[in-house]
Formats: structure tokens, C-alpha cells, sequence
């Protein structure tokens, strides 16, 4: 699962189904093959009389994998959840920060526009690549935003209507601030390593009680030994995807900050980023 962890990491355009598939079969066929050899080489060191006791630690140890791997799929995709909220929510105060700075007066106006386009491209052009390719994440969207911020505090008015609007633009600014940060650091939520060692171990136990068990048919043996193996590998590669939610064929994408610059920005970016060309809904 490690070695299809970087498969589906460092593979963005192979389908999600196809991973899953490859995984399935790849933990499916070291565990028959594991099945056949333990058999071949302690042919008679087991018997029908030990099964009742098997079957009690398999259930058991069965059920308390079941259990922490269901719970950690659910975080994960909670997680999941949450990034692509964070996400959306960027692209809302995005979207609010242009159309507020429409009710202000030339030349302010167009800077402004013209800061939201540069950061728009800057976000889905240099940052949404480095983290696919889970990279550092560049500092020049963070400071076109600071650009903005000094552009709304040096500009003063006496009109209590633009006022008002300017003071709205500053809110949205610092609200801008935290989404991004937010989206920033969701991309260091990735499932620790002795989760993964734990998650492994309590699989590889389960494994290894079933190779206990004496069936009155190896073939029998082999098929519910491969559907348990089967049945972990899918789950395991779950965590996989929602554990990366920047990276892989089912990732997270700019989709609502692109649909927006391509409704109200429409000459100012091109959407084909460093090989990943992203598609605006019309």
C-alpha cells in the first residue's frame, strides 16, 4: 500500500478506479501467495480441532481493525470535507472582495481588479501545481493581497458611502487572509506515519489468524482469504485519497475561483497551468 500511496501521489491523470483496482490486486496476490507458502511449509501443524479458537481471534482481532480503520476513513474524509469547504470559502471572499471594490472610484478601482486577477493567477498558475506536486508553496499570493491592503488604507475620502465600502474591502482582506492561510496549511494534514504502522499491523494480523484457519477446501481458504484481503486493501486506499486532497486523479481544484475569473475576468488568465489545464464550468 506504501509503494501505491506514491503510485497514486506522483500520478495525477490514472482514474482513482484504476489505483483502487491495482491495490486490490497486488495486496490480494502477496496474500495468496503468503497462504500457499505458509500451507506448503507446515502442512501438518494445524487441524480442524484448533478452529473454534482461531475463529474466536480472528473475530476479534477482525473487528478491532474493522473498527480503527472505519474510523480513520471517516477522519480522513471529514478532513476531506473540510479542505474543500476551505477551499470554496477562499474563492467566496475572492469573489466578494471584486465586487466590492467595484463601488469604488477610478484609479483605485482598477488596481484593485487588477490585484484580484494577478492573485487569482498567481493561486491557480504557482501555488494549486506546488501543491499538487506538494511542494513549498510560494509567498507572492500573500503579498498581493498586503498590496491591497496598503492601496485601501493610504486612500483617503470623505464621501461616508465609499467609506463604507472601503472599510468592507478591509474586512474582506483579512477574511481573504485566513482562507488562504487556511488552504495553506490544510495541505500539511496527512494521516502520521505511525497510523499508517498501526493500520498495517492490525491488517497484517488479521492475515496472518486466516492463515490459521484449517478449511476442508485450500480453495475455499484462498477465496475468503482474498476477500479479506480485498476488502482491507479498498478501505486502506480510501484513506489514500482523502488523505491527499491536493494530490491524485480526485483531487481538489480551483474550480469556483476559475469559474469566477472566467465569468468576470475573461481575458485576464489562462487556465493551462505546468501540464494541468483546468476547465470553467459555463
Amino acid at each position: 500500500m506504501y509503494l501505491i500511496n506514491l503510485l497514486y501521489v506522483n500520478n495525477t491523470n490514472i482514474p482513482a478506479w484504476v489505483m483502487c483496482l491495482i491495490a486490490v490486486c497486488i495486496s490480494v496476490s502477496f496474500c495468496l501467495i503468503g497462504l500457499f507458502v505458509f500451507k506448503k511449509l507446515l502442512t501438518h501443524s494445524f487441524n480442524k480441532a484448533n478452529n473454534d479458537c482461531i475463529s474466536l481471534s480472528l473475530g476479534t482481532v477482525g473487528l478491532f481493525s474493522s473498527v480503527l480503520i472505519s474510523l480513520i476513513v471517516i477522519n480522513t474524509w471529514n478532513s476531506y470535507n473540510d479542505t474543500d469547504t476551505i477551499v470554496n470559502a477562499e474563492a467566496r471572499k475572492v469573489e466578494d472582495f471584486y465586487h466590492l471594490s467595484q463601488g469604488m472610484p477610478e484609479p483605485i478601482k482598477s488596481q484593485l481588479a487588477s490585484d484580484i486577477s494577478e492573485y487569482i493567477e498567481v493561486v491557480t498558475k504557482e501555488e494549486w501545481p506546488a501543491m499538487v506536486a506538494n511542494e513549498a508553496i510560494p509567498d507572492k499570493a500573500r503579498l498581493i493581497i498586503i498590496r491591497s491592503r496598503e492601496r485601501l488604507l493610504h486612500y483617503k475620502t470623505n464621501d461616508l458611502v465609499i467609506a463604507n465600502t472601503e472599510s468592507k474591502l478591509l474586512d474582506r482582506i483579512s477574511e481573504l487572509f485566513d482562507a488562504r492561510r487556511d488552504r495553506t496549511l490544510a495541505t500539511k494534514n496527512h494521516v502520521p506515519p505511525v497510523i499508517w504502522a498501526v493500520m498495517f499491523l492490525s491488517g497484517f494480523l488479521t492475515i496472518a489468524i486466516s492463515y490459521l484457519y484449517t478449511a476442508e477446501s485450500f480453495a475455499m481458504h484462498l477465496v475468503s482469504t482474498g476477500f479479506i484481503s480485498a476488502s482491507l486493501a479498498a478501505t486502506l486506499f480510501l484513506i489514500v485519497i482523502f488523505g491527499h486532497p491536493f494530490q491524485g486523479r480526485l483531487r481538489i481544484e480551483p474550480t469556483e475561483m476559475i469559474n469566477f475569473a472566467s465569468q468576470n475576468l475573461p481575458h485576464a488568465i489562462d487556465f493551462t497551468t505546468q501540464g494541468v489545464t483546468y476547465k470553467p464550468n459555463k
